[in-house]
């Protein structure tokens, strides 16, 4: 199998080279449900949420340089698209003649070929007879549908070299984009991916499979709008929030933890059945949503490389459809001045972390951007509550559950060097829970969090490098990520990861990952 699975990956690089179109997009197995697992998210890592000013133009000058190695969250103001009112017309198409032959003769093939005079009907087709060519408006219009469809492959692996060393990841990936205006006032939004994890993948081991499939399906959505209101319905996700180094609003999409500090923050919010409004007035953006069926986080898989025995044994819950007690809904107003923005959140929420309870919580929250000079400035608070949380009572055996209200803040920064594609990022963040206990399990009443980071380009911006550090207290832990990526043409990336876990404190719900000290290298392939 390891030969088989390094042939493939030789097939798949020179299939980048060749520039060859799959015919089919990824299929799931048969019988499964295509909206199991939904996996989504939205923005870059180190673009979370909605920034203004010199954020939002740092991340459009990335975006024209590199093809993400994740898409991220799409939505469209439908009152701006444009559309040819004729490009959906159910009539005929007029067939267009052949172009005329050097000299000025008729071509073959038109009326004259069959002795009929110029501008004589052509007779209709008898029965039987083999259908038409397509005509070019045909052709044009089935070359502009796929224009909206965006194909990435991508194999990827890491390793692992820190005792016991091993190969964790061995896996491929076919991932389909498609966004589209259906009509005028209709637009359609596909997010999907097939993961295939091979055998020696750390995945596929902890199932016991040969290859592990698997569907995610990031947002499958419809949108309309009407005047200065647009609707959404689908699988979405919907990201709160300006921080960078933790959720503090941004608690609405559950949260793909299946891999540690190894899922960017992209790709581990996990979607869900929604209904969103957005109305843009004169007052601002007014944006509520409505949850049917709440998701929850993901966990390690049974058996797999990041599974702490015992801690994620509970299955999550089975809502359905009709339970009212499980809706979610919750607004935001939205304020943008200058380069500048104000937002506040007002929620209701199940929490996202079933593996103490079920529970319901209030959220208010507040998140601003304030842009001066070659800086960003981001704060955001939020009060939720209640939190439950494990407690172990003096000379008891189990655990209870209490409550706790809990604040959640954190501010930070952005700057950039003028005509210099450098970028320093600072934040510090603090949660702390009002009504703490000191039996509480695995949780002090003040956690504090510091994240710096540093990314530059170089060579005409084909070649990118970062740094992301983050250290917890009082817990004690320093995690590191060295991010490197190289644009080798306009289809073809390669990227090379180093993560570092150090983690310092027994107490830490992240010690048994102390030894998770992994290199990653990743080839994407995007058409």
């Amino acid at each position: 199998m390891a030969s088989a699975a390094i042939s493939l990956l030789a097939l798949g690089v020179a299939f980048g080279a060749c520039a060859q179109t799959p015919k089919t997009g990824p299929t799931s197995d048969a019988g499964s449900d295509f909206l199991e697992g939904v996996v989504i998210d939205p923005p870059d890592p180190s673009q979370p949420g909605t920034q203004a000013g010199a954020a939002d133009a740092r991340a459009g000058e990335a975006a024209d340089r590199l093809p993400p190695e994740q898409g991220s969250d799409t939505t469209l103001d439908l009152s701006e698209v444009e559309i040819d009112p004729h490009t959906f017309d159910e009539g005929p198409a007029e067939q267009a003649g052949p172009p005329p032959q050097a000299g000025g003769q008729p071509a073959l093939g038109g009326p004259e070929a069959e002795g009929q005079e110029p501008g004589a009907p052509v007779p209709a087709p008898e029965a039987g007879a083999e259908p038409t060519a397509p005509t070019a408006e045909s052709d044009n219009r089935l070359a502009a549908w796929l224009d909206s469809l965006r194909i990435s492959l991508k194999h990827e692996i890491s390793y692992k070299f820190a005792s016991p060393q091993r190969l964790v990841n061995n896996r491929s990936s076919v991932r389909l984009e498609y966004s589209q205006p259906l009509t005028g006032n209709l637009y359609f939004r596909l997010d999907t991916k097939l993961n295939l994890h091979w055998h020696n993948d750390h995945r596929a081991k902890a199932k016991d499979e040969t290859v592990f499939r698997e569907l995610v399906t990031r947002e499958a959505y419809l949108q309309s709008s009407f005047g200065n209101t647009s609707f959404r319905i689908g699988y979405q996700i919907l990201p709160w929030g300006v921080s960078e180094g933790g959720a503090i609003t941004d608690e609405i999409s559950p949260r793909n933890n299946s891999e540690f500090f190894f899922i960017s923050l992209e790709e581990s919010r996990i979607g869900q059945p929604m209904v969103t409004m957005d109305h843009f007035g004169e007052s601002g953006q007014w944006t509520a949503f409505f949850v049917p069926r709440p998701g929850y986080n993901k966990y390690p898989d049974i058996g797999s490389e990041y599974d702490i025995p015992g801690s994620f044994d509970k299955k999550k819950p089975d809502d359905s459809w009709g339970d009212a007690d499980a809706y979610e809904y919750g607004m935001r107003w939205k304020r943008t001045f200058g380069k500048s923005d104000l937002n506040l959140m007002l929620a209701s929420l199940i929490d996202n972390d079933y593996l103490v309870r079920q529970q319901r919580f209030q959220m208010y929250g507040f998140a601003a951007n304030i842009a001066k000079d070659n800086f960003l400035f981001r704060t955001e608070v939020a009060l939720k509550r209640p939190r439950a949380y494990f407690a172990r009572t003096s000379g008891a055996s189990g655990l209870s559950i209490v409550e706790s209200d809990q604040f959640d803040s954190s501010f930070g920064f952005d700057y950039s060097p003028g005509g210099r594609p450098l970028t320093y990022s600072a934040e510090v963040a603090w949660s702390r829970l009002l009504d703490w206990r000191s039996d509480i399990v695995g949780r002090e009443r003040d956690e504090y969090s510091l994240i710096g980071s540093v990314s530059n380009r170089f060579f005409n911006d084909d070649l990118t490098l970062s740094w992301l550090g983050i250290y917890a207290k009082p817990y004690t832990s320093f995690q590191n990520r060295f991010l490197s990526s190289y644009l080798i043409d306009d289809n073809s990336t390669i990227y090379l990861e180093l993560f570092i876990a150090d983690e310092r404190d027994e107490r830490s719900g992240t010690w048994p990952y102390r030894d998770q000290k992994q290199i990653v290298f990743r080839y994407q392939y995007q058409f």
